[in-house]
């Protein structure tokens, strides 16, 4: 396919024209149309499966980006307003991240056109071979079941540089707070562990965080996933003196501030009560663990850069940074979440963290 780029109706946006056929997709992008074809759109390497998204970023303060679909005979859709995702970030000093992220469905379209602001980037995605949605082989957080790395399909060979290094290796720190986040993509997912896989290769290679950049992911079955790799001592998100791995969800305040965050869009949706059931027992588990009290408010202090917040301990992500994750449905809902956790430990003994084999065939 070939595919041309430009900036359509004069809005001065970055545009990128798409194709997609048989479990493969084309594009280009670039400033003013081009006698010939320009460079390819950013792909994550390798695997044979269709193109399941377009990850999206742009400058902060710079407008917003927009997206539309075309059918197979070619005839365009309305342009539809790109919504700015959690925007994460793996940076540990004071300052966030300065982009806004989307991760876009566009399976199964034929065709697809998408205008970024100037200094806007677009990577194409699949979701990568991995298990079906109703996966064997997960462990037990607490009373929470979860799917280690190894039952989602995690790709272990992302983490690594050319040269074979980890492209973040991991530090421990004491938890100070658990933040709550949403991943601002598509609700009623069909095969959550594909879009694991998906989220997964977008914020270690085209962000370049280096792995996944939040420690658990609640869908919307209330089934938890292990995020952000902490080590080999069977313990998810932590090492076994109850230290937090550093992760990339906050940018700036990632040390010390475990990531807990639920698949989909709580703007004007609520979650659903089996992921809120699951957020709950998950964010008491973590809170009993590490002797964190769920109603507390705590005065944060990044322990690599000095940084201060003072905030819930029980946080969203728009408390700290300008942002509308976890969505505004969510993030009215904390204060009543928090009360849940805290009664749930005081009705008897912190849960444990230690994982023990289970069963997932039976999904919830």
């Amino acid at each position: 396919m070939t595919g041309q780029a430009g900036r359509p109706g004069g809005t001065g946006r970055r545009a990128v024209l798409g194709l997609l056929g048989a479990g493969a997709l084309t594009a280009v992008m670039g400033g003013s149309p081009p006698a010939a074809a320009g460079p390819r759109l950013p792909r994550a390497e390798a695997s044979g499966s269709p193109v399941r998204y377009v990850g999206v970023r742009w400058p902060s303060g710079a407008g917003s980006g927009r997206i539309r679909f075309a059918d197979r005979a070619g005839r365009f859709g309305p342009w539809r307003r790109i919504r700015a995702g959690c925007g994460a970030g793996r940076g540990d000093g004071g300052g966030g991240t300065g982009e806004q992220t989307a991760l876009v469905p566009v399976g199964g379209t034929a065709r697809f056109e998408v205008q970024l602001p100037p200094g806007g980037h677009a990577v194409t995605l699949t979701s990568g071979d991995g298990p079906p949605v109703a996966a064997a082989g997960a462990a037990t957080l607490a009373s929470c079941r979860y799917l280690d790395r190894a039952a989602w399909g995690a790709d272990e060979s992302l983490r690594f540089d050319p040269a074979g290094a980890e492209r973040y290796p991991q530090t421990y720190w004491p938890v100070q707070t658990l933040t709550v986040h949403h991943t601002a993509t598509a609700n009623d997912d069909p095969d959550p562990a594909a879009r694991m896989r998906s989220i997964y290769r977008y914020q270690t290679l085209d962000r370049g965080y280096g792995d996944f950049g939040y420690h658990f992911l609640v869908d919307e079955a209330g089934s938890v996933y292990e995020g952000r790799y902490s080590g080999e001592d069977g313990v998810p998100g932590f090492d076994t003196q109850r230290r937090m791995v550093n992760a990339s969800h906050v940018g700036g305040f990632n040390a010390g501030n475990v990531g807990v965050v639920l698949l989909g869009t709580f703007v004007d949706r609520a979650p659903t009560a089996a992921a809120r059931d699951t957020l709950v027992r998950l964010l008491a588990a973590i809170a009993g663990w590490t002797g964190l009290d769920p109603l507390a408010t705590t005065s944060y202090v990044n322990p690599i850069s000095g940084a201060t917040r003072t905030l819930p301990v029980i946080p969203g992500h728009r408390d700290w940074t300008a942002t509308e994750c976890p969505g505004g449905v969510l993030a009215a809902q904390l204060p009543a979440i928090r009360q849940q956790v805290a009664d749930l430990l005081a009705a008897g003994p912190a849960p444990s963290l230690q994982p023990v084999a289970a069963d997932l065939s039976g999904r919830r």
